[in-house]
C-alpha cells in the first residue's frame, strides 16, 4: 500500500460554509424587524385596553358624565341645573334637570356614534356662553368635536346653521379648548 500525499487546502471548507449561510444577516434583520413590529402592536393593544379600563372606572358603562350649573333664571335662587350625558351603546342622550327637579326633565337627542368604539366614547358636557348673551350654553364634546346647544331662556336646543354662520362671522366663534 502506497502512501500518497496531497496538499491540504484549509480555505475550501470555510468558503462553502460562507456561501451557504450568506443570507443569515438578512434573515436576522427581518426577524428582529418582525419582533419589533409585534412588540409595537402588543404595546398599542395594552395601552388601548388600559384607556378603556380607565374610562370604565371614571364613566362606567354605558358611558355617562354630568355637570351642574346655572342654566335657567330660576337656578339663581334654588338648586343648579343638572345635565347628564349618556352614551347608550352608541346613541348619545342628554338629560337636563332644571333646578335638579326630575319631574321637569328635558331629554335632548344627541348623535348616533358609528365605528368600532362608538359605544365606548365619552360625551363630556361643558357650560359656556357661546354667543355672549349672558346665558350658559351647553357644549357636548365627543371624540374632540363639540356639539352646541343654545340656551333660549332655560330651554336648550341645537345651534342652527344661521346662528353658527353669524357666530363665526362676528369673530366670537372661538370655543374653549376641551380635552
Amino acid at each position: 500500500m502506497a502512501v500518497v500525499s496531497r496538499p491540504f487546502k484549509p480555505d475550501r471548507a470555510p468558503d462553502r460554509i460562507r456561501r451557504t449561510f450568506g443570507f443569515m444577516p438578512l434573515l436576522t434583520a427581518v426577524t428582529y424587524g418582525l419582533a419589533l413590529l409585534a412588540m409595537v402592536v402588543l404595546t398599542q393593544r395594552v395601552i388601548d385596553w388600559g384607556q378603556r379600563w380607565l374610562d370604565d372606572v371614571r364613566y362606567g358603562f354605558p358611558r355617562s358624565a354630568h355637570i351642574s350649573g346655572i342654566v335657567t333664571p330660576d337656578d339663581v335662587d334654588g338648586l343648579p341645573t343638572q345635565i347628564i350625558t349618556l352614551n347608550m351603546y352608541g346613541q348619545v342622550s342628554i338629560l337636563v334637570l332644571p333646578g335638579g327637579d326630575a319631574t321637569q326633565v328635558q331629554v335632548l337627542e344627541g348623535p348616533y356614534l358609528v365605528g368600532r368604539d362608538g359605544a365606548y366614547a365619552v360625551a363630556l358636557p361643558t357650560l359656556y356662553d357661546v354667543n355672549g348673551n349672558g346665558q350658559a350654553d351647553l357644549l357636548v364634546t365627543i371624540r374632540g368635536e363639540a356639539i352646541v346647544y343654545m340656551n333660549d331662556h332655560g330651554t336648550l336646543r341645537l345651534m342652527t346653521p344661521e346662528e353658527r354662520a353669524e357666530l363665526v362671522g362676528s369673530g366670537r366663534g372661538e370655543l374653549p379648548l376641551i380635552e
